[in-house]
């Protein structure tokens, strides 16, 4: 083979390795927003199931009127279930004192709405001993359940 005709097997060569980059880098940067779009509906999503999940389960069996009066003891299970599954979001909610986790805790409590702005002061005020470092997660939940289930169904005159 002639030294032309190796120039350009060579040049031929370099050109499809340089096109095979831009294209990965093209299609890395295209599919980029998508990826990124992914990743945040995929945090949404996990953040609505943890609440959907529990809601539906708590209210896909109940019968209208029947909600903590018949048994409260599946009530406070399901409590336990959410609490367990939201627990960091929880630790968000109650260490500003709101937060829409905060108020589906309270409605799977039973806390009446008008003691509701009590209850965001009581978590708050509490969460220092609910969320010690030296405490576990389940203790935590543990406690976050009692206290929340004393101010709702739980709650006696």
């Amino acid at each position: 083979m002639k030294r032309t005709d190796w120039q350009a097997v060579l040049g031929m060569g370099v050109l499809l390795m340089a096109s095979g980059c831009v294209t990965n880098a093209t299609t890395e940067l295209t599919e980029a927003p998508f990826v990124a779009t992914s990743d945040i509906t995929n945090g949404t999503t996990a953040a609505v199931a943890d609440i959907t999940g529990a809601v539906t389960d708590f209210t896909s069996s109940t019968t209208p009127g029947a909600v903590g009066s018949h048994n409260p003891a599946w009530v406070k299970q399901r409590l336990e279930n959410f609490t367990k599954a939201s627990h960091e979001n929880l630790r968000a909610d109650i260490s500003r004192g709101y937060g829409e986790y905060l108020v589906s805790l309270a409605t799977l409590a039973g806390v009446p709405s008008a003691q509701f702005p009590a209850f965001q002061s009581l978590m708050q005020d509490s969460y220092s001993t609910m969320f010690a470092d030296v405490i576990p997660a389940a203790e935590s939940a543990r406690q976050i359940v009692d206290i929340t289930w004393a101010a709702g169904y739980g709650h006696t005159p």
